[in-house]
């Protein structure tokens, strides 16, 4: 597989205004405010729902940019830590990828099973969920880790 020259990083780091809420999205005052960095979130399913719930989820993509794709991504997340705090992944966790919010909101969607990750994703209303953690996607330069 061709990779570029970026390793890809999951920081629990905050995008700027990830924890601002923005009433009235699309007004032009807060159109400076949205977030422009690939976001991911990290959750651990807790089993079947034990309420209903009506509605429509979006599926997953298979690629976000050329750096975020399925392959990219399941490649690095079965080879290495992306990840940027302590953290040994259980059966059924759920990885999720989102594009910024200045564009329409896709995804990738990652679950562990059987000892790795694997492109899929929960139904939606159809499991609990309980967040672990969550931040935005890094991109470092491959040589700049080069100084073994």
């Amino acid at each position: 597989m061709c990779q570029s020259g970026k390793e890809i990083k999951l920081c629990t780091c905050v995008p700027s205004g990830m924890k601002t809420i923005i009433h009235h999205k699309n007004s032009r005052k807060n159109k400076n405010k949205r977030r422009n960095d690939f976001t991911w979130t990290l959750e651990k399913c807790l089993g079947f729902s034990k309420t209903t719930m009506d509605g429509m989820g979006y599926m997953p993509d298979e690629t976000l940019s050329e750096d975020l794709t399925n392959e990219r991504m399941l490649f690095d997340l079965n080879t290495k830590n992306c990840f940027d705090f302590d953290y040994q992944p259980n059966e059924e966790d759920n990885l999720q990828i989102f594009t910024p919010e200045n564009s329409i909101r896709r995804h990738l969607s990652f679950i562990f099973k059987n000892g790795e990750w694997i492109a899929d994703s929960h139904l939606p209303f159809m499991y609990e969920m309980e967040k672990i953690n969550y931040g935005k996607v890094t991109f470092e330069d491959k040589t700049d880790n080069k100084n073994d």
